[in-house]
């Protein structure tokens, strides 16, 4: 609940709100209850899509044109400067006209942090790879007339199934009360999206439907043996979902 305040302050103290979404899964990052909150208060909302650098550009134009019905949407990698100069030109261009204080807000590990040092051009905020590592407001100047608000990350009330979070990386595998249940599940869902991952990082067949097989195989690709050669199944689901989410696997 206190960071969800934190958010909420951050947002009614604003006159722009950033909200980042993980490129991969806009619909699934997103808060539209908020949303409706943003633009009923007569803010500014602008979608900023991190991790950009992780999807195809088929997917990305389907998203802005399902996105820009509701607002402004920029696709950028903040942690590879992608897209955020133009981004912060933006910014500027309205900061130029008045002060403005910029609210940066979305669910955990999508990147704000890492989004509010590349518009700073410094490293000015805090980031980690844990969830729930930014624990209160974080204020930035970016410009004389500007000021950005990096909030906690927070779930909606309605929250998602512990996959849903996990695929999202709003949880880390050390948060997950089921490692290996988990990760037999982004086996499944990765083979069905149908675009070979598992084939290009781990040389798993796209006809492979046996997930605890698949677990085995990665195991013993990556050297995670237990006593006697058998496969250290958790070992490897939690290489296998922390892999997921610092985006070397690909879809």
């Amino acid at each position: 609940m206190e960071l969800f305040r934190h958010a909420i302050n951050a947002i009614k103290e604003a006159n722009i709100v950033l909200e980042v979404l993980d490129a991969r899964f806009p619909a699934q990052t997103r808060n539209v209850v908020l949303e409706k909150n943003i633009l009923l208060a007569g803010k500014v909302l602008v979608f900023v899509l991190n991790k950009s650098d992780l999807v195809g550009t088929k997917k990305a134009g389907e998203t802005k044109k399902e996105l820009s019905k509701t607002a402004p949407c920029y696709f950028v990698s903040a942690q590879k400067h992608l897209g955020t100069k133009r981004l912060r030109k933006e910014l500027f261009k309205i900061a130029a006209k008045k002060r403005v204080k910029i609210a940066v807000i979305g669910y955990p590990n999508t990147g704000k942090s890492s989004l509010l040092n590349a518009l700073a051009g410094r490293k000015a905020a805090r980031t980690s790879a844990q969830p729930g590592f930014t624990r209160g407001s974080q204020f930035v100047r970016i410009s004389e007339n500007a000021q950005l608000v990096d909030s906690p990350g927070i779930i909606p009330f309605e929250q998602r199934s512990e996959f849903e979070l996990m695929l999202v990386a709003a949880k880390s595998p050390n948060q997950l009360r089921d490692i290996e249940g988990m990760a037999l599940q982004l086996i499944e869902w990765l083979q069905k999206q149908g675009t070979g991952a598992l084939k290009k990082e781990f040389g798993i067949p796209e006809n492979e439907t046996d997930s605890e097989k698949i677990l085995e195989e990665i195991a013993a690709k990556k050297k995670r043996l237990s006593r006697g050669g058998k496969p250290d199944t958790s070992a490897t689901a939690m290489l296998l979902i922390k892999e997921w989410q610092e985006g070397k696997i690909k879809i």
